[in-house]
């Protein structure tokens, strides 16, 4: 064990390299334009699709009547570029969006919490064929079934079609996970 009289604070162990700048973006089909730092990456189209592919879950922020911002964790996928989320008729979240279709949505990777993207972008479609089987389809991904057994008989489910707009995200190499905490720095 060391003694911590004789420890140098500026020269912390570690087993990564860190640099100062980031790898070179080689391709343009960026998603972000991050400030970015040591570690930290640009979103690629590929890691956008990446999140919607696994049992991420995704937060949909949607508008009140009064204004305020009401937020529902979703089962999301990304298809053609559209998101597309499953939900019953008499929701608040579809309730909000027949009068406003502005939404916000938030994805952040379960197995690496620092690949995360927000999205700002609007309803385009309310699509009542097809969204029980949509339904299905989530519930075999989330769930690993295809059946969702917490759906009411008299529920009518819809899938909102979002086009997003605005696409801000980042994604950071799990090695860096451990720079944000040192035992070694007060």
């Amino acid at each position: 064990m060391q003694n911590d009289d004789n420890y140098d604070k500026n020269k912390i162990p570690t087993s990564v390299e860190i640099v100062d700048v980031p790898p070179p973006n080689t391709d343009n089909e960026s998603v972000s334009k991050t400030n970015l730092s040591a570690g930290v990456t640009e979103l690629s189209k590929d890691e956008l699709y990446r999140l919607f592919q696994f049992r991420n879950l995704a937060y949909l922020g949607t508008l009140s009547r009064d204004g305020s911002p009401h937020i529902t964790p979703v089962w999301a996928e990304l298809v053609d570029d559209f998101i597309l989320i499953n939900t019953f008729e008499e929701a608040a979240k579809n309730r909000h969006i027949s009068k406003d279709n502005r939404i916000a949505l938030s994805i952040v990777e379960q197995n690496n919490p620092f690949n995360m993207v927000s999205i700002k972008g609007k309803v385009v479609e309310q699509i009542g064929e097809g969204a029980d089987e949509h339904l299905k389809k989530l519930a075999k991904r989330y769930l690993g079934i295809g059946k969702y057994y917490y759906r009411k008989p008299d529920h009518k489910r819809v899938i909102l079609k979002i086009k997003p707009e605005i696409i801000m995200g980042l994604s950071i190499h799990p090695a860096f996970y451990f720079l944000a905490y040192s035992p070694w720095v007060k």
